[in-house]
């Protein structure tokens, strides 16, 4: 599961709110290297510029050399000879600062390269963040069930696990659903039966995450067709989660699929 666009939005907001946070998450994703990079830069382009500096005074001097020569037509073959090699040793001069050029253009793509792997790293982390808080909320989905039953008007009377889905599919042993979604099944957040006010029973089925998505909502309404197709009785798909996406919170104004919101204290470790 990835963030979401708001938890992105707030962890930039707290690089820029806490300094000390910047520089410990610099310090974890940025080599040393990386981070004398602009001090080293600073000095380089220093260093350029007092040379273009002397390169002016030198240029500046050559072409007022040159001009007596031009007003001195009789100089001599050896004082050409001289300009010549001046003139020789700036072009040697101007290589080697081609080749200082080139160097830093080749340090510049090594550095977008290690920037393209610090935002892997980061995606990396992104993601891990995101499959744990998962697996959390699916964890206390299945210890607040009377909660969630209840908020909806129903009261719990049996919390089905893995085993028992396996046994609900196994019974009728469906050739058109593949492994996967076999397994998708089997190890969904919350399936249980309830009842509700007026003694009616039926599945409810909820799948739960920090930030629901299209992922969590699709699961949940295919498991409740699943419960349906295979035992006949009705069941009520349902999302649990602190926050919704934009797909999802229309589908729970429209009515489509019903949410329990958790409490941010219901998700923080205790």
């Amino acid at each position: 599961m990835t963030l979401s666009t708001t938890d992105k939005t707030r962890f930039l907001q707290a690089l820029r709110d806490d300094p000390e946070f910047l520089q410990q998450v610099r310090q974890h994703v940025l080599v040393a290297d990386l981070l004398e990079l602009p001090e080293r830069f600073a000095a380089f382009a220093s260093m350029v510029t007092a040379f273009i500096e002397q390169q002016q005074e030198t240029n500046a001097r050559v072409d007022a050399h040159l001009a007596r020569v031009d007003a001195r037509l009789d100089g001599t073959d050896a004082r050409f000879d001289g300009i010549d090699a001046r003139l020789d040793g700036i072009d040697a001069r101007l290589d080697g600062i081609d080749a200082r050029l080139d160097g830093v253009d080749a340090r510049f793509d090594e550095v977008d390269a290690r920037f393209d792997k610090v935002e892997a790293r980061l995606q990396r982390m992104s993601d891990d963040i995101g499959d744990l808080k998962g697996h959390v909320a699916g964890r206390v989905a299945r210890e607040m069930a009377d909660d969630i039953a209840e908020r909806f008007g129903f009261e719990m009377t049996t919390v089905l696990s893995g085993d028992d889905l396996r046994r609900i599919l196994r019974q009728h042993n469906p050739q058109d659903i593949d492994p996967g979604v076999r397994r998708s099944f089997y190890l969904a957040d919350l399936v249980g039966k309830v009842i509700d006010q007026q003694g009616d029973e039926f599945f409810l089925a909820a799948e739960a995450s920090y930030t629901a998505d299209r992922r969590d909502t699709d699961r949940a309404i295919r498991n409740a067709e699943f419960l349906t197709r295979f035992t006949g009785m009705r069941a009520v798909p349902a999302i649990a989660s602190r926050h919704n996406d934009h797909y999802v919170q229309q589908l729970v104004e429209a009515g489509t699929i019903r949410w329990f919101e958790f409490d941010q204290r219901d998700l923080s470790p205790q």
